[in-house]
């Protein structure tokens, strides 16, 4: 139970009408190579940004800080002496310093200002007011983006 065929030529045209696709290719010219080439723009800006967000974040801080002392004055004050070390002496920087309990939970944190000096490396003692009695203090982090209120 097959169907006959027949061998005579197909009808159908090789080729659809030439009109029937002609809107289709108009859109493909400029345009489309514009719009690739700020795609391309566009990856290698994020890529480039990315590279120096990267580069800012893991360079290594020309200034750090060190504690060398800590006093326990009472249950609401403790006094940090600490060094402050820097490549360019002359530049204005700032410390955070902080008070802990022995679980390590935070009691006290306080802000120092470091003036410009000629040696590379000073020394300087604050005190860090706390809410109960400090089991240790120490620096948490130095910088030279020094907020405004801090400078003298």
């Amino acid at each position: 139970m097959s169907e006959p065929r027949s061998h005579a030529p197909s009808q159908r045209p090789a080729r659809p009408p030439a009109d029937r696709y002609a809107d289709a290719d108009r859109g493909s010219g400029l345009a489309g190579k514009v719009v690739a080439v700020l795609l391309v723009l566009l990856v290698g800006a994020l890529l480039v940004a990315g590279v120096v967000t990267m580069y800012r974040l893991n360079q290594t801080p020309d200034i750090s800080g060190e504690a060398t002392g800590v006093e326990v004055v009472d249950s609401g004050r403790v006094d940090l002496t600490f060094t402050v070390t820097r490549e360019e002496p002359g530049t204005p920087a700032y410390c955070i310093i902080r008070a802990q309990e022995e679980s390590k939970g935070e009691l006290g944190r306080r802000e120092v200002y470091v003036p410009p000096s000629q040696n590379g490396t000073v020394e300087i003692t604050a005190s860090v007011f706390t809410t109960d009695r400090a089991f240790i203090a120490d620096v948490y982090g130095c910088g030279e983006d020094v907020p405004d209120y801090l400078r003298r």
